[in-house]
């Protein structure tokens, strides 16, 4: 008999910010994610207590998804944060450090809450507004049609990354790869609305970086048995292909937890071979060169197939099944008792042999704009492949969201400086005004937009783990690092001369209207994406202000 004990009562914390310990957890957070910021950032491992994988990244996605938070606001943020990037696929680490450094300054200034929220939410209103306007200085065009700007864009998010452990060739071989992958996933010749292809990315270990490599089509692991020889007796192509997403093993189990009723003097497992051996000669009669299988398929029945010159792919696996019928036009048929009917059968272009170090890959060649690539990425142990394949997945869809909305901010902290400036000058002279139109007084309207401002350029700050003094200049806002071999600002867009006067970032300094460089044949090296930082800013504080409304938080325990 089981103990019964007596459930505990739910424990009530009040006015949670209030809390040291509270405080001092999300200090901690902050100060985890801020020096993993930007292409200089330190790395983190994390590990259980128990022993298991060992993991090393810098990413928000998997620092945030790896590390459990018992404080229930942490959790929150941390949950929004992961719900951002999953969306967006960058500037989670942005998002995480602006919400923290706004509760934090907020807490600090001794501001209420109610008066920093409704502050907070018109300036952030007025960002969105100067972000998507014209006239906005921290927002460059990208071009589709040359691909500098999209290799920029790619190349500024895997240096955003060191865990990936790339060197400068690297770094650009990698983002041209991204770049190729990006484009090979759109469609050509179409009207109306069309869908983006697939890209299949395929990791190999202990291969240089600069054997990775982008292939148009399907790369599957080397069918067993299969030689050059029996590609070239295929001839030229097109060939019929046929897809079977069921198991043709011949095994009983395979039907699941059914009950079968057996005849005396049946033989199941002999009538069940027969059938899949009645399903290859029609195969063969309806001239079909390439038979896949998602699960396995009989040995006898492959030594049929393979008889007649049919090309077997077996153990395809779930995560192949949708880019294989993209790229063939195949339908999965999901029976072996049936004959494949006519409009299942698919077809490939060509068939090619690949080989990356001791791997054999077999190269689908598409018959039609079937958009589907295979990006091929070596590196030199496990933990570093596993943080570059994500980056690569993660920067093709920043590509993506691009497409939608051609234009990406300045990267390298310059769009922070800029809008923080922005905000303070423009506000200035409007003070008094939107203060009475929000009910606060005057005061607590300054104190709470140089929280904000004061935030935005805490990100800034955060790119640099050397103890070197960031700067802003006097002209055009944007980030300076001291440095004797670098002539640009952080973005790459301005060039130093020596009347550009600069201050320290973290000081007092003068209001002033940031100069606009429209007309000039700079080009910025560092961009980020337009569409993810700016949700990325507006759902920062969104969160910021629910997390300083809080007032209870109550736990059960039992």
């Amino acid at each position: 008999m089981s103990r019964i004990c007596k459930k505990k009562p739910a424990v009530c914390t009040d006015e949670p910010l209030s809390n040291s310990n509270i405080c001092q957890k999300m200090a901690l957070l902050r100060n985890i994610l801020s020096s993993a910021y930007g292409p200089t950032g330190r790395m983190k491992q994390i590990h259980n207590n128990v022993g298991g994988h060992v993991l090393t990244t810098s990413t928000s996605t998997a620092l945030l998804k790896r590390v459990d938070m018992s404080e229930p606001l942490l959790k929150m943020i941390s949950t929004a944060v992961q719900h951002h990037t999953t969306c967006y696929s960058d500037c989670g680490l942005f998002m995480g450090i602006f919400t923290l450094r706004l509760i934090e300054n907020t807490q600090n200034n001794g501001l209420r809450t109610a008066a920093a929220a409704k502050v907070y939410k018109h300036l952030v209103e007025e960002c969105n507004i100067y972000l998507k306007g014209d006239s906005c200085g921290c927002k460059v065009p990208v071009d589709f049609s040359s691909s500098d700007s999209i290799i920029a864009l790619a190349h500024s998010m895997i240096t955003s990354k060191p865990a990936c452990m790339l060197n400068s060739r690297e770094t650009k071989h990698i983002s041209s790869l991204i770049a190729q992958a990006f484009l090979y996933s759109i469609h050509c010749n179409t009207s109306g609305v069309s869908c983006f292809g697939r890209t299949v990315t395929i990791g190999i270990e202990s291969q240089s970086v600069s054997d990775s490599s982008v292939f148009q089509g399907l790369l599957v692991d080397v069918p067993e048995m299969l030689q050059p020889a029996d590609l070239e007796r295929l001839g030229s192509g097109p060939f019929k292909v046929v897809l079977f997403s069921v198991s043709l093993s011949g095994d009983i189990s395979e039907f699941g937890d059914v009950t079968l009723e057996i005849h005396r003097g049946v033989d199941p497992e002999h009538d069940l071979l027969q059938q899949l051996l009645k399903l290859g000669e029609q195969v063969v009669m309806d001239k079909v060169s390439l038979f896949a299988c998602q699960k396995v398929v009989h040995p006898i029945l492959q030594h049929y197939l393979r008889k007649h010159g049919v090309v077997v792919i077996e153990r395809l696996g779930l995560a192949l099944m949708e880019p294989f019928v993209q790229l063939t036009g195949a339908q999965a048929i999901a029976s072996l008792c049936a004959s494949v009917p006519a409009e299942a059968f698919g077809m490939v272009k060509e068939f090619c042999l690949q080989s990356c170090g001791s791997r054999e890959l077999l190269q689908l060649l598409p018959s039609k704009d079937a958009a589907v690539s295979t990006m091929l990425l070596c590196h030199r142990n496990e933990t570093m492949l596993e943080e570059l394949k994500m980056t690569c997945k993660r920067a093709e869809h920043v590509l993506r969201l691009t497409l939608r909305e051609p234009c990406a901010l300045l990267g390298g902290g310059c769009t922070e400086t800029l809008l923080a400036t922005h905000i303070t000058h423009m506000i200035c002279s409007k003070a008094s005004k939107i203060a009475q139109a929000l009910s606060i007084s005057h005061s607590e309207f300054i104190m709470a937009v140089k929280a904000f401002c004061s935030s935005l350029q805490s990100v800034a700050l955060s790119l640099d783990h050397d103890g070197q003094d960031c700067l802003i200049d006097m002209t055009y806002a944007h980030r300076w690092v001291p440095d004797i071999y670098s002539k640009t600002c952080s973005c790459g867009l301005v060039e130093d001369r020596s009347n550009l006067e600069k201050t320290p970032l973290n000081t007092a300094y003068h209001t002033f209207c940031p100069v606009s460089l429209k007309n000039t044949d700079s080009q910025p090296r560092v961009l980020d994406s337009f569409s993810a930082k700016l949700n990325a800013l507006n759902v920062a504080v969104e969160m910021a202000n629910f997390v300083l409304d809080v007032k209870y938080v109550i736990e059960d325990i039992n």
